[in-house]
């Protein structure tokens, strides 16, 4: 339970101390207690009731009901903790609180100058939908019934039989129920759902052979390359559907919902123009050197002398400090602030990979200068408002520094006192060997049927002399095996007695066999269909010890994971002592009692041997894995 404390600081740091509480206060109603601190029964209903759903889940029964009593308890006397060693005024703390208020106080500006100022009526929906007709037009559609080969001689086999006279729909029921056709109608009896001429991308051929043709036409054979698969493809086509117009009653959401989003970008990029000319917004992009990488305050310093000069208002540290911030380019002015060029760069600089890129170049920079003014404006307009002293964010605000002080207090009193040394990971690793052994695994060729006479068939060619490897080969490049070698030539991954659980008769006699050796028909049953199976056995590996060098990394995790732990505990049981903290579980009230919820029926999807199974290893879920509260700290994640 200590432990615990740590994953779930994030969900109780909105508890508030205890300060002029309603509930009449004797000791029946005092929950738990530190310092001076108390925690009453109303104030637990109460915090349990403001979580969602999923997680009030948890705590429900009397268990869970004391589990979070602890958890609040531990977390307000960390939070009483961080508070009187001022983490609120850590540099940290300070940074991420200031970009996490000056977000919420640009959001609210939005949401009441924005959001809140547009409303779509009717008739705006009506008056969208008339202009932009041609945006809602259903296009032609077909349906098609098809058969798909991966073996064009197959396909030629059965065009013949078609054409001799055979029901086309029958025969593709037939191959589509044997698994022996790969198009878009699969598990459908080939029938393929309405489709326009935009659709299926990939197989053009396809696509044009289909609008090309009558109702009740069946084509040739459509060679259809889809990457580095060849398909032939026999089709029929069943129904043309011609395009329509789309009834607005159909499509008024997505109108409204357009709508809205058009009217929001208008009215922001309004309220922008407004508040540039109320703070007298002066922007110079011109100024941004066209390479990023020129050093600032060597280009365009004689031309910008008189308007491109900072005065700075702090007093700098040297005189060198003095006269780059000078010297350094201004490329906006909003009111008597100033966005220089500096600030622009190292605001980039400090952005992940992947965003900078939509920045690169001038015109990336001038991109980001646009988005920074408008920010600073919102910003500044907020903060003239007092955004940040209403009730709502004021609250928001106080939550996150509670979190941030809590993550930072965890820091200090666990994270920067584990280290982990080679000798721990070695004496970790000598004590659990165990746990580090690779097991004894097989690697096979399998041949696997969905049809109990083709796979007789295919074993007694394999003993009147036919090579197994080629014959796998051949039926898996047709597309005609379905086992876990499918795609590989129906060789498998090396896998252990443990890989395959849906699949045992499978593994069991896998592992039976000696190397080299053959099979007879292995029946295998997965989910509702029925699977048989050739298999023969080419590398039979024994366990083996895995070298330190190869599972240090994860040693070294578990071994800080577990002195995490053991200092949460150590340090937990230290200020509870020191703060006498005490629970009286006795005392929590009984939970109402909920109506029982309607059962519902489970639908469990179906299992195929092969579209699943991989044949690899699974990491074995850790033993010591906390319980399932979704929160964590960085004092327990892995990153």
């Amino acid at each position: 339970m200590k432990k615990s404390i740590i994953i779930c600081l994030s969900v109780l740091v909105f508890a508030v101390f205890f300060s002029g509480c309603s509930q009449k206060m004797d000791d029946k109603n005092i929950l738990a207690s530190f310092d001076k601190q108390i925690i009453l029964a109303d104030e637990l209903d109460k915090e349990i009731s403001e979580l969602p759903e999923w997680k009030q889940d948890k705590y429900k029964d009397q268990e869970g009901r004391e589990e979070y009593l602890t958890l609040m308890a531990e977390s307000r006397m960390i939070l009483q903790i961080a508070k009187e060693r001022k983490l609120d005024k850590h540099p940290e703390v300070i940074k991420e609180l200031k970009e996490f208020q000056d977000q919420i106080m640009r959001d609210k500006l939005i949401e009441m100058e924005v959001d809140n100022k547009v409303k779509v009526t009717d008739l705006d929906i009506e008056k969208y939908y008339s202009e932009n007709k041609d945006k809602y037009v259903e296009p032609d559609m077909v349906v098609v019934t098809e058969i798909t080969q991966k073996d064009e001689e197959k396909a030629k086999e059965v065009l013949e039989k078609i054409k001799a006279g055979a029901d086309f729909t029958e025969l593709a029921k037939e191959m589509d129920s044997k698994g022996e056709s790969y198009g878009p109608g699969a598990r459908n009896g080939g029938k393929t759902s309405p489709f326009s001429r935009d659709s299926y991308s990939s197989a053009r051929e396809f696509v044009e052979k289909a609008f090309s043709m009558e109702v009740g036409e069946i084509s040739d054979i459509i060679v259809q390359p889809l990457g580095k698969e060849t398909y032939y493809m026999i089709i029929r086509l069943d129904e043309k559907i011609p395009s329509r117009q789309k009834e607005l009653s159909e499509v008024k959401e997505s109108v409204r919902s357009t709508v809205e989003s058009d009217m929001k970008d208008a009215r922001k990029a309004q309220f922008v123009e407004e508040l540039k000319k109320k703070m007298k917004v002066q922007a110079f992009p011109e100024r941004i050197p066209p390479m990023p990488e020129a050093k600032e305050g060597e280009e365009g310093q004689e031309e910008q002398k008189d308007e491109g000069e900072v005065k700075s208002e702090a007093k700098t540290e040297t005189k060198s400090e003095k006269k780059k911030a000078e010297k350094d380019i201004i490329l906006a002015k909003i009111g008597k602030q100033v966005i220089t060029l500096s600030e622009l760069e190292n605001n980039i600089s400090e952005m992940p990979g992947w965003k900078q890129q939509r920045y690169e170049g001038q015109d990336g920079r001038k991109k980001y200068l646009d988005e920074l003014i408008e920010e600073k404006l919102l910003l500044l307009e907020a903060t003239e408002r007092k955004l940040d002293k209403t009730p709502e964010l004021a609250k928001q605000i106080k939550e996150y520094r509670d979190q941030l002080m809590l993550k930072e207090l965890v820091k200090q009193e666990v994270d920067d006192k584990i280290k982990v040394e080679d000798a721990d990971i070695e004496k970790y690793y000598n004590e659990h060997k165990e746990e580090y052994i690779d097991p004894e695994k097989v690697t096979v060729t399998e041949i696997t049927l969905k049809d109990e006479e083709k796979a007789k068939a295919v074993l007694e060619k394999i003993k009147a002399g036919a090579d197994f490897t080629e014959l796998a080969k051949e039926m898996d490049s047709k597309g005609e095996s379905y086992g876990p070698g499918q795609g590989n030539e129906g060789r498998t991954r090396p896998f252990s007695r443990d890989s395959y659980s849906s699949a045992r008769e499978f593994v069991e006699k896998a592992f039976s066999l000696e190397i080299g050796e053959i099979s007879d028909i292995i029946v295998q049953p997965i989910g509702q269909e029925t699977y048989y199976m050739i298999v023969r056995v080419d590398e039979h590996t024994q366990p083996r010890q895995k070298e330190l060098s190869e599972v240090k990394d994860d040693i070294s995790w578990t071994v800080e994971r577990n002195k995490k732990r053991e200092r949460i505990d150590q340090w937990l049981e230290q200020i509870k002592k020191e703060r006498n903290f005490k629970i009286y579980p006795d005392r929590i009230p009984k939970p109402k009692e909920e109506a029982k919820p309607v059962e519902t029926e489970e639908i469990s999807k179906e299992g195929q041997l092969g579209s699943d199974e991989t044949g690899s290893e699974t990491q074995q879920p850790d033993a010591q894995t906390e319980n399932d509260s979704p929160d964590t700290t960085e004092g327990e994640s892995k990153e």
